[in-house]
């Protein structure tokens, strides 16, 4: 019962365009000063954030942590805020989300 409650508002993964979408990039922004306020965004940035070449991390006064996707021409297309995200989100997300990048 707890786990059908839980699940009413979650929707099924489709098949349309939109969930398709793959970025060149990503930049993550958040305001440095918040930064104590999120420790799964800190672990990020401090563990994985080299795993994803294409992610910048970007400081902006009073920002909440979020990122910002990029196409090929390095122009922003959406923005997701991650305020409360687990790490382990962000980081389904950037692979699910981002084109892979080749070793150099």
């Amino acid at each position: 019962e707890l786990l059908s409650d839980c699940r009413k508002c979650c929707t099924e993964d489709s098949d349309d365009s939109t969930s398709k979408i793959i970025y060149s990039g990503a930049v993550l922004e958040v305001c440095m000063r918040k930064l104590v306020f999120y420790p799964e965004v800190v672990s990020f940035i401090e563990d994985e954030k080299e795993k994803f070449p294409s992610v910048k991390v970007q400081y902006a006064f009073n920002a909440p942590p979020k990122l910002i996707m990029l196409d090929d021409a390095g122009q922003h297309k959406e923005t997701i805020r991650i305020d409360n995200w687990k790490r382990e989100h962000i980081l389904d997300f950037l692979r699910e989300k981002l084109k892979p990048t080749s070793a150099v």
